[in-house]
C-alpha cells in the first residue's frame, strides 16, 4: 500500500467519525478539517521518506488557527499544534491492521487534545 492510499483510508474513516461535528477529509490537502466562525480545527497528516510496503510512517498533528488565515508569523494566530511524532507517538499506516491502530490511537487524541479544544473555542463564540 503506498501513503497516498493509506492515508486516505485512515482520513475518511475519521470523517465518519467526526463527521456530527462538521470535519470533512480533504483529499488533495490530506486533511481533516472544519471551520466555525473563528477558528480552522485541523488534524494534518504527513509521511517521511522511505516509506515501504512493509511501513508507513505518519506524523498526525492537531492544529487550530485563527480565522481569518492570516499568512504573517503571529503567535496568536495559532491556537493548537500539537504533534503526535514530536511527543512520541509513532503511527505505522502500511496497512489495513496497522491503519486500524493507528485510527485508534488518532480518536484517542483527538478527543482528548483537539475536541476539548474546540468545545472550550466554541462556547466562547
Amino acid at each position: 500500500m503506498k501513503f497516498k492510499e493509506a492515508v486516505q483510508i485512515l482520513g475518511y474513516k475519521l470523517e465518519e467519525k467526526y463527521r456530527t461535528l462538521g470535519f470533512k477529509y480533504k483529499k488533495s490537502d490530506r486533511t481533516l478539517t472544519m471551520h466555525s466562525k473563528k477558528f480552522t480545527y485541523m488534524i494534518a497528516f504527513f509521511s517521511f521518506s522511505g516509506n515501504t510496503n512493509e511501513k508507513i510512517d505518519v506524523d498526525v498533528c492537531y492544529i487550530i488557527n485563527r480565522r481569518p488565515y492570516d499568512p504573517s508569523p503571529d503567535a496568536d494566530s495559532q491556537v493548537l499544534y500539537h504533534s503526535l511524532w514530536n511527543k512520541g507517538v509513532y503511527l505505522d499506516i502500511a496497512n489495513e491492521e496497522k491503519i486500524d491502530t493507528a485510527y485508534t490511537i488518532i480518536c484517542k487524541w483527538m478527543d482528548k487534545i483537539l475536541i476539548a479544544k474546540l468545545d472550550e473555542l466554541c462556547a466562547a463564540e
